[in-house]
């Protein structure tokens, strides 16, 4: 099997945590692959414009937090000016991008790097292109995948329906990471962990904490690493990329 050149990050839904796991990983993972080290959002709505875009996109937050050289137009491929699934988005503006073009996009920049860290849009069912799932580029891209969750009130199910759906599509998990999003944990924020773990195996990597104020601080990213094992999460991706980390 040929090595995977990257690592997927996706959410049990919108607004869990993706970009802020993703900015953790890239300044605690890209000073062991330069150079060679990318990170790319393919596809992100709610941006009305250029400025929206360099201001306010996750795209920018990332790429700002990792001081990452390349542009913005190498790092959100296609953008969308309603918080709407992108392919909704996308037609409501009079655009199609459809599936060759996004993998066109996609191949392209993992062509250009070593590894490359990808954040989908929201969870694994939303529709990206015509009859094209968040789930099939993944499944196109045979990339490893890490999910992000919050441990709220309902998430349980949501955790195991999505890797119950990860493995029916034979997607490699390499783990999840729990994101606190609430200050006063309850029973079920308590209780979380334990309960996914009595009905999937999958590892857990760790739980970023409640911050009531964050802002993607290099050196508070840094230390929010700490909290995950980076060590079983390059375990999880496959020999050919922890290979490339030694």
């Amino acid at each position: 099997m040929k090595p995977s050149k990257g690592l997927f990050i996706t959410g049990t839904d919108t607004g869990v945590g993706k970009t802020l796991v993703s900015a953790v990983l890239a300044v605690a993972l890209q000073t062991k692959l330069e150079p060679g080290f990318s990170y790319l959002k393919p596809m992100e709505s709610g941006i009305s414009d250029r400025e929206a875009l360099i201001r306010d996109s996750d795209g920018a937050r990332v790429k700002k937090a990792a001081d990452l050289i390349e542009p913005l137009s190498q790092i959100v491929l296609f953008r969308f000016c309603e918080p709407l699934a992108p392919l909704l988005a996308a037609r409501r503006q009079g655009e199609v991008v459809s599936r060759e073009d996004l993998l066109q996009a996609v191949d392209f920049h993992l062509s250009q790097y070593r590894f490359t860290l990808m954040e989908g849009a929201g969870g694994l069912m939303v529709p990206l292109c015509p009859g094209y799932l968040v789930e099939s580029l993944i499944s196109d891209l045979q990339l490893p995948t890490l999910v992000v969750c919050r441990p709220s009130l309902g998430s349980v199910n949501h955790t195991l329906l999505t890797l119950a759906r990860l493995r029916q599509a034979g997607i490699s998990i390499v783990g999840i990471v729990i994101n606190h999003a609430a200050g006063d944990p309850g029973i079920a924020e308590e209780n979380f962990a334990a309960l996914v773990k009595e009905f999937d195996p999958v590892p857990i990597l760790g739980e970023l904490p409640y911050l009531t104020k964050f802002s993607f601080d290099r050196k508070m990213l840094l230390s929010l690493a700490q909290k995950l094992d980076l060590d079983l999460l390059l375990q999880g991706i496959n020999s050919g990329v922890e290979a490339a980390f030694s």
